[in-house]
């Protein structure tokens, strides 16, 4: 009985020390920063490429971001929330009518961060990969463009899903710690579709009005309102400064 009370205790001090341990190496951390966010692949181009269907003519944008960060051991998890505004400008045509866009961006991002200890530097560099869940709305406005009616129009909402990587580093600075990040966000891996949200009369200006990242099935060259020939991959490469609190 005795040696079952020794053992007993043993396994018990184990435990503790175990828990001890594991509990010392968990460390929280929560922030938020900003950000700068260029357009990639069919994101950019000009105002003409979005009449033509072809890209989605928006400029980069600044972004507004919170994040929180949870280390266990040699691991990181992170979990993003960020809203970018993009916009572009210009005509659809040479001298043919002018079209004002506006993107908003909201994304919700998780996923593994491992960081590049380096014994006794305040600087930890990291590599990181995430899963996104992107909304993107906003509006557009034209003016005395040909087969599109003149006004402002609200572009339907749409859901993507979508993929990144990034690389970054954290610098300890006096009880704060800074995150300089870069991420590649390829916004739209999964979802893509054609899709009218909005039908009225003008059958060109209801594909304005919706994302439509995936290719018209009716396409005919020939037609006015069924221009969209292929997919449209979007996505953003991002810069961001974070301040991050915590252990």
């Amino acid at each position: 009985m005795k040696k079952l009370h020794i053992s007993f205790i043993a396994i018990a001090l184990f435990v503790l020390v175990f828990a001890y341990q594991t509990n010392a190496q968990i460390t929280f951390q929560v922030g938020a920063g900003v950000g700068y966010s260029i357009p990639t692949g069919d994101y950019g181009g000009s105002s003409a490429d979005f009449y033509n269907g072809t890209q989605y003519g928006v400029e980069s944008g600044f972004n507004l971001h919170g994040k929180a960060r949870v280390g266990l051991l040699f691991l990181n998890a992170f979990g993003e929330v960020g809203y970018t505004n993009f916009t572009g400008n210009g005509e659809a045509a040479p001298g043919q009518g002018s079209i004002d866009i506006s993107h908003k961006l909201v994304s919700i991002k998780i996923g593994p961060e491992f960081p590049i200890n380096i014994p006794l530097s305040p600087v930890t560099p990291y590599l990181q990969g995430f899963v996104s869940f992107n909304t993107i709305s906003g509006n557009v406005e034209f003016q005395g463009v040909s087969n599109v009616p003149s006004g402002k129009y609200d572009i339907a909402s749409a859901s993507r899903v979508g993929l990144g990587v990034g690389l970054g580093a954290i610098v300890k600075l006096m009880g704060i710690k800074l995150d300089i990040n870069i991420q590649y966000h390829a916004i739209n891996i999964a979802g893509k579709e054609y899709k009218i949200e909005n039908v009225t009369s003008h059958e060109r200006l209801d594909n304005y009005t919706s994302l439509n990242d995936g290719k018209d099935p009716l396409y005919n060259a020939n037609t006015v309102g069924h221009f969209i020939q292929n997919d449209r991959g979007i996505g953003a490469l991002e810069f961001k400064l974070t301040a991050m609190f915590g252990m």
